[in-house]
């Protein structure tokens, strides 16, 4: 394995990449059970439901995990499956099967290249690793779970602290309190 690639090694039998991703999804979880039916239904302002932020967000996930073996990537295959917008439970059933799928991920697959598609040009294949992709599919769920954030405040929805918040700003806060 390369220099680069180590830091994906097991850190006290932990994968911190994968684990990273498991607790972002954790996070989603939690949150998709606290939220009420009609808030997590509602559409506001054209930016469309906090079900759909989440469906979004479990797309691009298994979009990653579906290339692993196929050696490519195409984020614009999502299965938008409009179920996981309005059912609560089947969405919180979907992210703990995807926590599964990303749970066992062998690691070693992390310093593989894979090639993904362009969404600017999709002719375009442009040549990645999947350990960066799981580093995208990570920030883009902290991203749209910050979005989530936004859309229950307000709500009786109990929403973690930490939810939508990048690690190095978590980081930043943890260091400035101490």
């Amino acid at each position: 394995m390369s220099t680069e690639l180590e830091h994906i090694g097991p850190e006290n039998g932990q994968f911190p990449l994968s684990q990273s991703i498991v607790r972002e999804l954790g996070r989603a979880v939690e949150t998709i059970l606290s939220v009420g039916d009609a808030d997590y239904r509602h559409k506001a302002n054209g930016t469309g439901s906090v079900g759909g932020q989440f469906r979004h967000i479990l797309d691009f996930v298994n979009c990653f995990l579906n290339g692993v073996d196929a050696g490519r990537i195409d984020y614009s295959l999502r299965e938008r499956d409009l179920r996981v917008e309005t059912d609560r439970e089947y969405a919180a059933r979907r992210f703990s099967e995807t926590i599964r799928r990303v749970s066992e991920l062998p690691p070693r697959h992390l310093a593989r290249s894979i090639l993904v598609r362009s969404e600017a040009d999709p002719d375009t294949w442009l040549p990645s690793s999947l350990a960066r992709e799981a580093e995208f599919v990570h920030s883009h769920a902290v991203h749209h779970h910050a979005l989530i954030g936004e859309k229950l405040a307000g709500t009786d929805a109990v929403v973690p602290p930490d939810l939508g918040v990048a690690p190095s700003t978590l980081e930043y806060w943890r260091q400035s309190a101490g």
